[in-house]
């Protein structure tokens, strides 16, 4: 979607002016706040997701460490 004033491409729809011109946007190209929220709990779903992959991902490499170090006896034990 582009700036009706300067049309260039819009990078948010989210707030009332055009990044590049300041030019005022028509409510019918802004989001809805009910949009705002759902993209928001969106967004937080996806960050609580990647911030699940990492501890699982350091956590295995904790792991892998620790057999690294006991030169891998600790299953034979």
């Amino acid at each position: 979607m582009n700036c009706p004033h300067c049309q260039r491409v819009l990078y948010s729809r989210q707030h009332p002016k055009c990044g590049f011109c300041g030019g005022e946007l028509p409510a019918e190209m802004r989001l809805t706040a009910a949009e705002v929220s759902a993209l928001k709990t969106e967004q937080a779903a996806i960050d609580a997701g990647h911030a699940a992959a990492k501890e699982e991902a350091e956590a295995e490499e904790r792991e892998r460490r620790k057999r690294d170090q006991d030169g891998g006896m600790a299953a034979f034990m």
